[in-house]
């Protein structure tokens, strides 16, 4: 009987933190300028499907989160499933790129992650932005990887790769080391053991810093009511201030962008309308819905009193639970093809990711880590219109790369 191997531990790690200064009374502006990352006609397109896989994405897994405020990366999803894709064949190669909605050229997908994990750090001078992969293979199994697959893996996802001995405790330190220096110390350590009969580790980190444009004065934060989702009123501390803001309305929502930095990156606030829930919302929310939205909030400045509450979140994903009914399934199964990956024969057994966001005056931090286990077989004075957007009950939220409008993260914040 054919020996059965422990592969391939896959871990996404995204991190991000975001944070900037004025007196509550003044009027300030959120209308900052911004650096593009330049996609072809075909990468704009795969941009748009990328970002249609985040809010299925997203929905499959409000299914099995329940009534939970929640957080995910889905960028660190599609990093991670680009991985996976460069070395997979046949129809567990299909099923990934379908998946992703990236078409079957399996080089236009290294091609978009590298454009982007390339583009990213240089999108905005006043945030920092860091990318860093890795592929830890285990030594002691004499497990090795097909010379195209690491060629791609450095070319594309600019991936470090070492041949480490997992029955050593140093591969455990070295390893959570790793994630700690990529990190910059948030994720200190993401292993608390090491499964000595696995044949590689896979890591993608994402590490996010910038002060918001105009950050929240403490001073003016306060303690007022939060109407949960089943009609529970309590008292949670929410920022306030009045800024010049891009913000529009809908029959699904009102939505408001509050950027980072020099407005490279921001984060949107989306509450739903009167007699919605942030269930109709996610449902109802599809690429196109986004896009229209997004365009509409690009329109009239308005001069917004904004109301939103200091947070934080942490979830906890079983993505094979939600990536399974969404079309990618044979990679989880002994019908897994890998073969471009390595001679040995993988599947995965496991991915998770486990995400964390705090929000407070200064900004937001943000961190995720998907870990998968695989066996062998400035404007002049203008008069704007008023407007108010008092996030006192549920609301969704996303962070967003402007010049491409991809979703790097995605939550809920039920008022718990």
């Amino acid at each position: 009987m054919k020996q059965t191997w422990r592969i391939l531990v896959l871990m996404t790690l995204i991190v991000a933190t975001m944070s900037s200064c004025k007196d509550d009374g003044d009027v300030v502006y959120m209308l900052p300028e911004k650096r593009p990352i330049v996609l072809s006609e075909e990468q704009r397109q795969m941009r748009d499907n990328n970002n249609e896989f985040a809010w299925r994405l997203f929905q499959a897994m409000q299914e099995h989160q329940g009534d939970a405020s929640t957080v995910m990366s889905p960028i660190g999803v599609t990093y991670m499933l680009g991985m996976l894709n460069a070395g997979a064949a046949g129809a567990t190669r299909e099923e990934i790129t379908a998946t992703l909605g990236f078409g079957d050229d399996p080089a236009a997908v290294n091609e978009f992650c590298n454009k982007m994990i390339d583009g990213a750090p240089n999108v905005d001078p006043a945030a920092t932005v860091r990318i860093a992969n890795c592929v830890d293979v285990n030594s002691a199994r004499g497990i090795t990887l097909l010379k195209q697959y690491v060629n791609d893996i450095k070319k594309y996802y600019n991936a470090q790769i070492d041949a480490l001995d997992f029955t050593k405790n140093s591969t455990l330190e070295k390893i959570n080391s790793w994630c700690k220096k990529h990190t910059d110390g948030m994720i200190p350590s993401i292993l608390d053991e090491i499964n000595p009969d696995a044949a590689m580790y896979l890591l993608n980190a994402i590490y996010f810093n910038a002060d918001w444009t105009e950050k929240f004065d403490p001073n003016d934060t306060r303690n007022s009511s939060f109407t949960r989702a089943d009609g529970s009123v309590v008292n949670l501390p929410l920022m306030h201030r009045k800024a010049v803001a891009l913000a529009c309305e809908s029959e699904l929502c009102s939505m408001l962008r509050i950027p980072f930095g020099s407005g490279g990156y921001s984060m949107y606030v989306m509450l739903p309308a009167e007699g919605k829930t942030t269930s109709d919302l996610i449902h109802d929310m599809g690429q196109q819905a986004l896009t229209d939205h997004l365009n509409s909030i690009d329109g009239t400045p308005h001069e917004v009193d904004i109301l939103m509450p200091k947070f934080e979140i942490k979830s906890d994903i079983d993505l094979i639970d939600v990536l399974m009914p969404m079309g990618i399934q044979s990679a989880f199964t002994a019908r897994a093809d890998f073969s471009n990956m390595s001679d040995a024969s993988l599947f995965v057994t496991e991915m998770r990711q486990v995400a964390k966001i705090e929000v407070n005056e200064d900004g937001a931090k943000a961190s995720a880590v998907t870990v998968s286990e695989a066996g062998e077989t400035s404007p002049g004075p203008v008069q704007y219109q008023k407007a108010e957007f008092h996030a006192n009950r549920p609301f969704l939220y996303f962070i967003l790369e402007e010049t491409t409008r991809t979703i790097f993260f995605i939550g809920t914040y039920l008022g718990a």
